[in-house]
């Protein structure tokens, strides 16, 4: 469990995150989309709450709460899950649908 509270292990999630970030912007510049501010806002204010719903049941466990765990997991995973999507759907307006060739 000391990978977790170590310098690397924050080293590699910020990592991650750039690689996502960068992969998004590009990924919906290909689709014809563009990342506006409020898009920035949207999509990093939902990595911050997907990271909380994790630390929490990390937390919970640590602490030896597993009920804790399981029902935030549950309930923090589902509202992580539907807003993602959600805002998914929002990243991907003003993006035009390219026809495939075959």
């Amino acid at each position: 469990m000391s990978f977790f509270t170590s310098g690397m292990f924050w080293f590699l999630e910020g990592i991650c995150l750039c690689l996502a970030s960068v992969g998004l912007k590009y990924y919906l510049e290909d689709k014809g989309g563009r990342m506006g501010v409020i898009k920035w806002i949207l999509f990093l204010g939902w990595v911050l709450f997907f990271g909380f719903s994790i630390a929490f049941v990390g937390t919970s466990i640590g602490e030896g709460e597993k009920t804790a765990a399981t029902i935030g997991g549950l309930v923090f995973g589902t509202i992580s899950l539907i807003t993602g999507v959600g805002i998914w759907r929002i990243l991907k307006i003003g993006t035009r649908k390219k026809a495939i060739n075959f």
